[in-house]
């Protein structure tokens, strides 16, 4: 199976976790694993504190989504 998002890989999260039901919005962090079943991802924060995290509330820096043109 494919990762998007390798192990120690720094992502920016934007989105609720799922430990705690926080809200994220542009937080930097790091992956620290992968969860085969669920297919989310547990990152840790810059305090130490981790969280699971579906991939799609997580991007690479730099990154952007395009826009669509109507």
């Amino acid at each position: 199976m494919h990762n998007k998002f390798k192990n120690g890989m720094k992502v920016i999260v934007c989105g609720p976790g799922e430990n705690n039901g926080k809200f994220y919005k542009n937080v930097p962090a790091k992956i620290v694993s992968r969860d085969p079943y669920y297919k989310d991802y547990l990152v840790r924060f810059k305090n130490g504190t981790e969280d699971w995290f579906l991939p799609e509330y997580i991007r690479k820096p730099y990154s952007r989504k395009r826009k669509r043109s109507k």
